[in-house]
């Protein structure tokens, strides 16, 4: 994946997280698991800005 992609689907999917918080409360299953895929993705972010 190139960072340019990497970063679209970064925001892609906290836009997606902070609309499902605002439909369902951010304790519900389905927010918690698009969170839990955003930190994955900003993980393979900043450990592609350190190589």
């Amino acid at each position: 994946m190139g960072i340019n992609t990497l970063l679209l689907t970064i925001e892609k999917t906290r836009l997606e997280m902070v609309q499902l918080a605002h439909l369902y409360g951010y304790s519900n299953p389905n927010v918690v698991k698009c969170s839990q895929k955003l930190d994955s993705l900003l993980n393979v972010y900043y450990n592609s800005e350190k190589n």
